[in-house]
């Protein structure tokens, strides 16, 4: 990935000319909602909690990307530790449509998976594998919300990038009441995101811990979580030896 140091700072100060407001964050949103993987994919991946006092066991996960004509899903599995069940994530994309969540849990290590459960908007405020992410935040819900305004252009961790504010107008308890997303401009990626609580409290930071390009597309080798509330924090880290389907 190419990236733009000195020419970039004073060049998105003298020549972003980029739309700013209600209308431009709507369809700025609706594109980030449009985004869909180029083809099939399968990986692996660990989940790694810190911050909690105690040692916490890394939790294996397993994804699988699969594409259609109308829509797109990625599914989670997450392996059992030696104090939790497995778990199972469906999360479904749709660029005209609701995200839908399929979720089931395994109520100890060793059960089966129940049969999943059909979750929307705030019913899916639940972590994966006991970790910082919530199902939600796997399916950036927020761009779902209807009040989206998009803010004048920022230098983020040394990139131009498109700056979208996400405000939820019923936040629930616990939940977030406005999310604040960077966008890199050259891969369109989300790059960093800051979430507020009803108290205006900063909640959680969502981090792209690094991006690559392979075979011409942007691939994202690893996410973090910070909870500011609770100190504890999360890396999701992905296996770029991918099986292509």
């Amino acid at each position: 990935m190419a990236f733009f140091f000195c020419a970039a700072v004073f060049g998105l100060r003298a020549q972003d000319v980029s739309p700013t407001g209600p209308e431009a964050g709507r369809e700025l949103a609706e594109s980030l909602r449009s985004m869909r993987p180029a083809e099939d994919f399968k990986w692996s991946g660990v989940l790694k909690i810190a911050g909690r006092g105690h040692p916490i066991p890394p939790v294996l996960v397993q994804c699988e990307t699969k594409t259609n004509k109308t829509n797109w899903s990625v599914t989670y599995w997450t392996a059992a530790t030696p104090t939790a069940g497995a778990e199972k994530l469906v999360v479904i994309f749709s660029p005209d449509g609701p995200t839908q969540y399929k979720y089931a849990r395994a109520s100890k290590p060793g059960d089966s998976l129940p049969e999943a459960k059909n979750l929307t908007g705030a019913e899916a405020d639940i972590p994966l594998g006991g970790s910082d992410f919530w199902l939600s935040d796997l399916g950036f819900e927020f761009y779902q919300w209807p009040d989206q305004v998009r803010l004048p252009g920022q230098m983020r961790r040394g990139q131009p990038c498109n700056v979208l504010e996400s405000r939820n107008p019923h936040p629930e308890p616990g939940g977030y009441s406005l999310v604040r997303t960077w966008i890199e401009k050259e891969s369109g990626q989300p790059l960093q995101a800051e979430a507020y609580g009803a108290d205006k409290k900063l909640l959680k930071e969502f981090e792209l811990g690094s991006v690559v390009k392979i075979n011409g597309h942007y691939e994202v080798k690893d996410l973090k979580m910070i909870n500011d509330k609770t100190d504890s924090r999360t890396s999701l880290n992905f296996d770029l030896d991918k099986e292509k389907k």
